[in-house]
């Protein structure tokens, strides 16, 4: 997990998306940003982001900052009982960390990278 206890959500972890809201109390929002060199697909009920290195590849993500040490391990917990392995990844200067899949499957690509704005066009 990560040393500063931040962290890029960029699915079902983001403001008024399902996981956030289970865990919001113990999760502080920083600020969100576009992160280039990794692509979203989409499973049915939520994404996930595969690593790249690809400049034209971009996805959005929101930084946020564990509060506390339960909240952080339920979130590793819940992210890597369904398969997403921690990486980190730098985001204006800070290191944060994120969860991938370690290669895209046949899920469709989520086009421009934005999970929210893919998920309420559903």
């Amino acid at each position: 997990m990560n040393r500063d206890h931040l962290y890029a959500f960029y699915g079902s972890l983001r403001r008024g998306m399902s996981n956030h809201r289970r865990y919001k109390e113990g999760l502080e929002y920083l600020f969100s940003e576009s992160v280039a060199g990794f692509r979203l697909y989409a499973l049915p009920g939520y994404p996930y982001a595969v690593k790249t290195g690809s400049p034209g590849d971009i996805i959005t993500v929101e930084v946020h900052r564990a509060l506390d040490p339960t909240t952080e391990r339920a979130i590793h917990d819940l992210e890597v009982g369904v398969g997403y392995v921690y990486d980190e990844v730098t985001v204006r200067g800070l290191r944060v960390g994120i969860y991938l899949f370690e290669s895209a499957g046949a899920e469709p690509l989520v086009e421009g990278g934005d999970w929210v704005k893919f998920f309420g066009s559903r």
